[in-house]
This record gives structure tokens, C-alpha cells and sequence, in this order.
């Protein structure tokens, strides 16, 4: 048991990997919200309140991970189509070669 100043401190209990995840995207979010909220008030003054900084980051990192998935998905498809395509050269030079042309 703990004690500061005299004052009983209960332990604190250790943080696993998943609290420093979670704390760290929470940042994250609260640094994005406050960005567009920030540029947002700039252009239209007191338009968005401060209450909605966190929403509205957690809103825009969501946006963020769509967008990289559907990145992701479509340089997925273009490699499929590379690998089908080198595929299909490396058989037609295979018959071109065994053919004496």
C-alpha cells in the first residue's frame, strides 16, 4: 500500500498493450477533431463547438481507415490483374519456345 503525504495512494493497477492502443487513438482523435474543428471555426467563426472535438475526430480517424481500406483493396485488384498478366506472358513465351518461333 501506498501512501503520499500521509494520504492512502491505492496501487494503480499496470497498463496492458491494449489501454496504450486505446489511449493513443483516443489522442489521436482528439488531435484530428480539434484540427477540423480549429480550421472549421476559422473559416466560420463559433460554427462547431468544443463539445464536439472528440466526435468528430473519432468521426475523421474512421474516415481515414475507409479510406486506406479502400485503397488497400483496390492495389489489391491490380495486383491480382499483374500477376495473372505475368502469368499468362511466362505461359505464351513457354508455348512460343517449345513451338521454335
Amino acid at each position: 500500500m501506498g501512501s503520499l503525504n500521509g494520504v492512502h495512494v491505492p496501487p494503480q493497477p499496470e497498463r496492458t498493450w491494449l489501454d496504450q492502443a486505446l489511449t493513443f487513438l483516443s489522442t489521436i482523435a482528439h488531435w484530428l477533431g480539434q484540427l477540423i474543428v480549429g480550421i472549421v471555426n476559422r473559416i466560420v467563426p463559433d460554427l462547431i463547438s468544443e463539445g464536439l472535438v472528440d466526435p468528430i475526430g473519432y468521426l475523421a480517424l474512421l474516415t481515414i481507415v475507409l479510406v486506406l481500406i479502400g485503397v488497400f483493396e483496390a492495389l489489391k485488384r491490380a495486383f491480382y490483374w499483374i500477376v495473372g498478366l505475368g502469368w499468362l506472358l511466362i505461359i505464351i513465351r513457354i508455348i512460343l519456345e517449345k513451338l521454335g518461333v
